[in-house]
């Protein structure tokens, strides 16, 4: 039977040990779109409730709570909370990307959805909003999170060096003596953690982590720190509370210009691009065009929204297009006019992989425009990325008009089977590709 195990001396300090409970009272709702309704007055009770570990209660008001005001990123983080604090690590997830595509400056909450989806095995999609995120994520829980996703080495230059600054305390130590342990050096994990706990706790210390770095199941981890029993079964977040487009009060797109005439290239077998390091598995099949979908909506909430004809075009955006009819007769080839892109204001850029080159940058953007054309509206672009693990170059496109409406196209993209998150632009320059 699953007990979790519970990090209750000081000297522990592990940081995910208070993060569900400890950290709800700090809660706040202003600022995120609440009103002083009554889905206030909820949010207040199933904060209370968290607090009194009263999960059933908790998950009931934040419901009815994110029912009465959907567009609240704060109430959906909150019953992302309570989700996590039952153990439905499914349904906290679905929670934590709808706050965050209504509000992307939630550390906490990206943090949280990280370890859902540690949780659930997705260590590739953890480690891409990980890394999205690292501005803004304290060190000693970026650390342990990287270290909890499989990559101790990447976690340890992390907290090492942090380690060694003045002031650093017993929290980043024992995070890195961790990751020392997740790594399989235990002589240095022992001597790391034995700076901060008892000599005679050490030995037990050491075994709880030793029970750590051999998990039965990729939530054992996770629910082992935090002190939580994973739910027997998750049926996820309700669709009713499925964030919807409309919620995010994105502005209504400009008229569509006139498409750009697109060059008629020869059809050729195609080629397998190179699999990307980071969040950008391969997709599954294209979903159906919307002219040809059943009469019953699909579950989908981008799918819903982008079949409604009041939903604002741009939304449909990255749906896979159907294949033009073939033509009656081959015409003379034409040069093709330069692409026209989105050109945006904000800093804001998608990113939608990592490679090892860019060679590779430039296989991966044409694997990706094939399956979702509609990428091409936008501007490609690659940044240079060192690691522990060596160097990488992200893909990425930009031309966006705010970081919201980047949020908004990334979440359709991952409905639609793709892989994606939104970043600050950080030494991203225009990827060049060969004319053909």
């Amino acid at each position: 039977m699953f007990k979790p195990v519970r990090f209750r001396t000081a000297a522990s300090a592990i940081v995910l040990a208070t993060m569900i409970s400890g950290c709800a009272a700090q809660q706040k709702f202003t600022g995120y779109g609440g009103t002083p309704r009554g889905e206030v007055g909820l949010a207040t009770r199933a904060l209370a409730a968290l607090n009194s570990n009263d999960v059933g209660q908790a998950i009931d008001f934040a419901e009815r709570a994110v029912a009465q005001s959907p567009n609240d990123a704060g109430f959906r983080t909150l019953l992302g909370n309570a989700y996590f604090q039952a153990g439905r690590f499914k349904s906290a997830e679905a929670a934590y990307k709808d706050s965050l595509t209504l509000v992307s400056n939630q550390p906490e909450a990206v943090l949280k959805l990280a370890l859902v989806e540690i949780a659930q095995g997705k260590n590739d999609e953890a480690v891409a909003f990980l890394d999205g995120a690292r501005g803004m994520l304290d060190p000693a829980n970026y650390g342990l999170a990287l270290a909890l996703a499989g990559r101790p080495a990447d976690a340890i230059s992390v907290l090492e060096p942090a380690a060694r600054q003045p002031g650093a305390d017993s929290r980043i130590r024992q995070n890195l003596a961790l990751a020392y342990a997740f790594s399989g050096d235990w002589t240095e994990a022992r001597t790391v953690a034995a700076q901060d706990v008892a000599a005679n706790q050490l030995d037990a210390r050491i075994h709880q982590w030793m029970l750590l770095a051999k998990p039965s199941h990729p939530s054992d981890q996770v629910a082992e720190l935090v002190g939580v029993k994973p739910a027997t079964t998750d049926q996820g977040q309700p669709v009713r509370l499925a964030l919807r487009q409309t919620d995010t009060q994105v502005a209504q797109a400009a008229p569509a210009a006139a498409p750009a005439p697109q060059p008629q290239v020869a059809e050729a077998t195609p080629v397998a691009a190179p699999a990307p390091i980071v969040a950008a598995a391969p997709a599954p099949e294209p979903v159906p065009a919307i002219a040809e979908a059943p009469a019953t909506p699909p579950v989908s909430v981008a799918m819903m929204a982008a079949a409604s004809p009041e939903a604002p075009a741009a939304f449909a955006a990255f749906m896979p297009k159907p294949k033009p009819a073939p033509k009656p007769a081959a015409r003379p080839r034409r040069v093709a006019a330069a692409p026209a892109f989105h050109h945006g204001n904000s800093n804001a850029v998608m990113q939608l992989g990592s490679y090892r080159s860019p060679q590779q940058v430039a296989a991966g953007w044409a694997h990706l425009t094939a399956r979702y054309p509609a990428l091409r509206e936008y501007l490609p672009m690659k940044a240079r990325f060192d690691s522990a693990q060596g160097t990488f170059w992200r893909l990425s496109i930009q031309g966006f008009d705010s970081q919201r409406e980047a949020m908004s196209r990334c979440a359709v993209l991952r409905n639609h089977g793709g892989q994606c998150f939104v970043r600050g632009a950080a030494g991203d320059a225009p990827v060049q590709i060969a004319s053909r």
